[in-house]
């Protein structure tokens, strides 16, 4: 079974990108998640990673603390339970239907 995962997109502080994503990358290592993924975009204060954890706790976790940081805006945030529910819940709609 896969760990749960997060896929964040960021945008970093212009005038410390190497310091505001060590603090992300810290952040991350802090809560116990292993970095899947990491893409920094052609404008540098863009990036956008991945990151799987034990637990999907973990994860939100990571989201708020990230959420709290001075020159760091969360443009997106996409955790892989979400996807499965809704999943899931397209699914029983359609055996409901098929019913």
């Amino acid at each position: 079974m896969p760990l749960p995962t997060v896929q964040l997109a960021l945008r970093l502080d212009r005038a410390d990108v190497f310091g505001s994503l060590e603090w992300v990358l810290a952040n991350a290592r802090r809560t116990g998640l292993a970095l899947c993924q990491l893409n920094i975009s052609e404008p540098a204060h863009a990036v956008s990673l991945c990151c799987s954890a034990p637990t999907s706790d973990l994860l939100h976790l990571f989201v708020r603390r990230v959420g709290y940081g001075v020159e760091v805006e969360i443009l997106d945030a996409e955790f892989s339970e979400d996807i499965d529910t809704v999943l899931a819940d397209s699914e029983a709609d359609a055996e409901a239907v098929h019913a």
